[in-house]
């Protein structure tokens, strides 16, 4: 008898389940179904002071249109603003990076050219102190792992501006 009632309880919750589950994915499908999309040639007009590059892309061809076009892929996003590397070399208004190759589809480590701005920040190791402009660049070393952002697109460029600098090590 007591082996029966448990079974009605484990039956009951099951059921219960089942039926938040399936509200759950009724609300996703009614909340998706209002939303509104531009059309992707308005996307495209749109974003083009942010396009990627195309350096270490990789290509796949549309079966229906025969067009080759990027693969963007859940780890690998459209649009990327920050990457990581070691400075290889400091010039008078730039650094060269070697990349660890996380903006680029390939994955390949490259030397990356970091044009400072007027407006470039650089952090020190623990952000207590920063620096803006060129004069960064006195704190920086051949050598040190930093962490670069920039307003601009980099995925699959080798050269952009810098918004900001953080040393890592």
């Amino acid at each position: 008898m007591i082996l029966i009632k448990k079974h009605y309880i484990f039956i009951s919750i099951f059921i219960l389940f089942i039926v938040f589950l399936t509200y759950f994915l009724w609300r996703i499908g009614v909340e998706e179904s209002g939303k509104k999309y531009l059309p992707e040639e308005e996307i495209i007009t749109s974003l083009s002071k942010s396009e990627a590059g195309e350096i270490g892309d990789i290509k796949i061809k549309d079966e229906m249109t025969g067009d080759e076009k990027s693969l963007v892929a859940p780890v690998m996003p459209s649009a990327i603003f920050s990457t990581t590397g070691v400075i290889f070399e400091r010039n008078d208004n730039s650094l060269i990076v070697v990349g660890k190759g996380t903006n680029f589809a390939d994955g390949i480590s490259r030397k990356l050219v970091c044009t400072f701005t007027d407006e470039t920040l650089t952090f020190g190791k623990d952000q207590l102190k920063y620096y803006q402009g060129i004069e960064g660049l006195k704190y920086l070393k051949e050598g040190m792992e930093i962490l670069v952002d920039s307003d601009e697109n980099i995925r699959g460029k080798t050269e952009f501006e810098v918004k900001s600098v953080n040393i890592l090590k």
